[in-house]
């Protein structure tokens, strides 16, 4: 049986509780927790996801900041290499200009004598 010949997905056998915050009662520490639940093959369970501090936000921000600083560093080294080859390129096709503007007045002057 492939899945395309399976009927319509199964319902989920409970319907989501919403559990309003608690007010009155404050948990140890008092930091916040995010509650959530997590369907899986398994069955619904629980997941408690605590807020990030103000540590780990300083942390997160730092990394980002490097990351970041790591990647304008690499561009910006890019750009600064190609800088000196785009001016020997042109230096070269200038001089190459010349080059040429002096053999053909060279040769008009052997075919003149």
């Amino acid at each position: 049986m492939t899945s395309s010949d399976q009927g319509p997905p199964d319902r989920p056998r409970s319907e989501p509780e919403i559990i309003p915050p608690e007010r009155g009662d404050r948990r140890q520490g008092g930091r916040s927790h995010v509650w959530v639940w997590v369907a899986d093959r398994e069955g619904m369970r629980q997941a408690n996801v605590a807020l990030p501090g103000p540590f780990t936000i300083f942390l997160a921000l730092a990394l980002v900041t490097v990351v970041v600083g790591g990647i304008l560093l690499v561009v910006l080294g890019a750009v600064l290499i190609w800088i000196p080859i785009f001016v020997l390129a042109v230096g070269a096709l200038l001089i190459a200009a010349a080059a040429r503007q002096y053999w053909w007045r060279f040769r008009r002057w052997l075919s003149q004598h």
